[in-house]
């Protein structure tokens, strides 16, 4: 039939018009990867000593650029920022209408720019150094403007921008973000900064609740504590483990010592084994519902300053899903369940 054939042609077509699509991306792709290697060919000793004047200065780090070179700014502002070197970006043209009052006699001034040559950008450099302290190119011309108002000068390889056109910033850009990225990685190595810094700059990122985040954080303690005396019936130990809807209670002695805890598995294993366990007392209870009754009993404890995510590995090897939070391992003053860990986004 007519029509019949009509969706396989374009299909085919559509096929067909995709490789050169995917083969331009390959050869962008190598070209770049291509532009990092000249530019890691190039290091030298002036690298080094960029990182030095960074780590001597008193005051935060000004990262500038204009148009794509100022986007690259921005995020190398972040990177050096929450990896140990405080930073700001700051706008060439913002900075000589007034923003230039955040900067001080110590400060270093990282600028970026494929020329060298921006006429904003150089006028703003000129006023920096009246006020601030030195400055660091990033540029393709080692004898433009910037390269000249420079303490230091890092080069970038002067190569044609990738893609079909050659006009848009790619490769200029890419080398400036990869250049950036290696000053902060070597600010950081010479800073010491490791897991427990960048987790105080990320608080809430998956890699800050692991190293922050403690039992005194997520346990349910205080009037949410679930408690109950050995002594007392085994409807109270429901009552209080309905009330507090933990699925579990700690189960105390007279003075307050922990001698276990009580949790919704328990008390269907209970259900299993007695006819009548209305009768019994809490720590009877807990005594029966035992998975081997004839064991020493164990109740495992930690500290509140216990990070979550070593409660989350111990939970996971011991086979357990809620730990009691004691100072000293014998009076429970909280409850953390593998559900709160979980929730909080360290598992």
């Amino acid at each position: 039939m007519p029509g019949t054939d009509s969706p396989k042609l374009e299909h085919a077509s559509s096929e067909f018009a995709v490789k050169p699509s995917v083969d331009l991306a390959c050869q962008f792709l190598r070209e770049q990867a291509a532009a990092i290697g000249r530019l890691a060919d190039m290091i030298d000793d002036s690298f080094a000593r960029a990182v030095r004047l960074v780590l001597d200065s008193r005051d935060q780090m000004v990262i500038t650029g204009i148009g794509k070179s100022g986007l690259i700014a921005r995020k190398a502002a972040a990177t050096l920022a929450s990896t140990g070197t405080p930073a700001i970006f700051m706008h060439p043209v913002e900075g000589v209408h007034g923003d230039l009052g955040a900067v001080g006699p110590g400060s270093i001034l990282l600028a970026l720019s494929k020329s060298g040559q921006t006429e904003e950008l150089v006028k703003f450099v000129s006023h920096f150094r009246r006020i601030g302290g030195k400055v660091i190119a990033v540029c393709e011309g080692g004898k433009s403007p910037l390269a000249e108002l420079a303490d230091e000068t890092l080069m970038i390889p002067s190569l044609p921008e990738s893609g079909p056109l050659g006009l848009a910033p790619t490769t200029s850009t890419q080398l400036m973000l990869a250049l950036c990225d290696a000053l902060a990685m070597a600010l950081l190595e010479e800073r010491g900064f490791g897991e427990s810094d960048f987790a105080r700059y990320h608080p809430d990122g998956s890699l800050g609740r692991k190293l922050l985040l403690r039992a005194s954080d997520l346990m349910h303690g205080g009037n949410e504590l679930p408690s109950v005396k050995e002594s007392a019936t085994f409807n109270d130990l429901l009552l209080v483990m309905t009330s507090r809807h933990l699925g579990m209670t700690c189960v105390v002695r007279d003075d307050g010592t922990l001698r276990g805890v009580f949790t919704d598995g328990d008390l269907r294993r209970l259900l299993t084994r007695v006819e009548t366990p209305g009768r019994l007392s809490a720590g009877e209870a807990w005594r029966q519902s035992r998975r081997d009754p004839g064991e020493p009993p164990k109740c495992s404890t930690i500290q509140p300053q216990t990070l979550a995510v070593d409660c989350l590995r111990f939970m996971r090897e011991s086979e357990i899903t809620v730990l009691v939070v004691s100072e000293d391992g014998i009076v429970p003053m909280g409850i953390v369940r593998l559900q709160d860990i979980v929730r909080a986004g360290v598992g």
